[in-house]
C-alpha cells in the first residue's frame, strides 16, 4: 500500500474516533439540549472537504436546500463526516447515535473517494433518512429506527453485522439532486 494512502486512512480513522468521542463526551457530561442544539445548525458537517461540497450542493440544488430547511426545524441533529473505509456496496450510511431530551442524534458518513457530484447526491439521500427519523418522534433508539424502516422501507441486502434499510423516497431524492447538479458538478475539495 502506498504510504501516503496508509497515512490518510489512519488519519481518517483517528478523526472519526475523535468525532464520535467528542459527541459522546458532550452528551455524557450533560450538556443541555439548548446548549448543544440551540440556534446552531441541525446539520454539522465535520470534514472540511465534505462541508465545501455540502455548501456548493445547497447553493445548486433546490431539493437539497429544501431538505436542509426541513431538518433545521426538526428534532434531529445530524453529524456528517467523510469516510474512506466504506464497504464496497455502500457509498454512504446513517447510524442512530442517541436521544437526549427529545433531540435525536444521528451520524452519517459519505465515501470521500467517490466523485464530488456523487458525494453530494448521497449526502442528500442520507439527509432524507434523517428527515424520516425526524418526522417520527417515537424513533428514540436503534430498535425503534429499525422498526420504522421495516414499516416504510425495504432491505436492499443483508450484511452479517448490520441490518440495512432503504426507502423509495431517499432514492428519489438522490436521483433528483444528481439531476439538479447536472453539468454543474461541484468542484472537488482542496486537499487537506
Amino acid at each position: 500500500m502506498n504510504p501516503s494512502v496508509a497515512r490518510g486512512r489512519a488519519a481518517s480513522r483517528v478523526g472519526e474516533v475523535l468525532s464520535r468521542l467528542g459527541l459522546a463526551l458532550l452528551i455524557s457530561f450533560g450538556v443541555s439540549h439548548s446548549a448543544l442544539a440551540g440556534t446552531a445548525p441541525r446539520i454539522r458537517v465535520l470534514d472540511p472537504g465534505l462541508k465545501e461540497l455540502f455548501d456548493q450542493g445547497v447553493a445548486q440544488s433546490p431539493t437539497l436546500r429544501s431538505l436542509v430547511e426541513k431538518l433545521e426545524t426538526s428534532s434531529v441533529l445530524v453529524f456528517a463526516d467523510a469516510d474512506i473505509r466504506m464497504p464496497a456496496q455502500l457509498g454512504a450510511r446513517l447510524n442512530f447515535v442517541t436521544s437526549v431530551n427529545g433531540l435525536r442524534y444521528v451520524h452519517l458518513a459519505i465515501d470521500c473517494t467517490l466523485p464530488a457530484r456523487r458525494q453530494v447526491a448521497l449526502l442528500a439521500h442520507e439527509l432524507q433518512h434523517a428527515l424520516e427519523i425526524g418526522e417520527r418522534p417515537e424513533v428514540v433508539d436503534v430498535d425503534a429506527m429499525e422498526s420504522m424502516y421495516e414499516d416504510i422501507g425495504f432491505q436492499p441486502f443483508e450484511q452479517r453485522r448490520h441490518r440495512n434499510f432503504e426507502t423509495d423516497t431517499a432514492i428519489a431524492v438522490q436521483e433528483t439532486v444528481e439531476e439538479e447538479l447536472g453539468g454543474r458538478t461541484p468542484k472537488a475539495p482542496a486537499a487537506y
